[in-house]
């Protein structure tokens, strides 16, 4: 019984390279030598940057003991998600107080949007202690989807202030 499974799987594989050189593979699949490396070029689009000096990254980390990660569209573009790890738990401490209520102004607009509170969960935000090496978020409602990738945002969080961040 063996034998009669094998001849089908035999079969299959001597077929095989007639198969592969009926199809023009011959050459690059059944040489052991590589093919010629051709210049590999990916279209890739660059991060977006905020607009502000490089070092104010390191001053939001000494400061506030966070580095901001992104702000996106979600939620099919009606929420803004803000993400940002924190590096010192004691600095980041007033970013997580309930009675600081987090900002978002449109650059372009002006328009100012504020986390939803809906009344079975609350805030979209982390109002827990903060864990140094955890990364955090918050969520801006963004009705009529006003912002959109690309655009420059400020945040405000109490004395906390993100000038600047684009939108990805």
């Amino acid at each position: 019984m063996t034998e009669r499974r094998k001849a089908p799987l035999a079969a299959w594989l001597a077929g095989g390279p007639a198969l592969i050189a009926a199809f023009g593979l011959a050459p690059a699949v059944l040489s052991l030598e590589a093919p010629d490396p051709a210049p590999l070029t990916v279209a890739m689009a660059a991060p977006a940057e905020p607009a502000h000096h490089p070092r104010e990254k390191t001053l939001m980390k000494r400061q506030w003991g966070v580095e901001p990660i992104y702000v996106r569209q979600t939620a099919a573009g009606y929420m803004l998600e803000f993400r940002y790890k924190v590096l010192d738990a004691e600095k980041a401490k007033p970013l997580f107080e309930r009675r600081s209520k987090p900002l978002l102004t449109h650059a372009e607009s002006g328009a100012q949007l504020v986390v939803p509170t809906p009344a079975k969960t609350g805030a979209l935000r982390n109002s827990n202690p903060p864990l140094a090496g955890h990364t955090y978020w918050m969520y801006f409602a963004n009705p009529g989807r006003l912002v959109k990738p690309g655009d420059h945002v400020n945040i405000a969080i109490g004395e906390f202030r993100l000038e600047g961040a684009v939108v990805n």
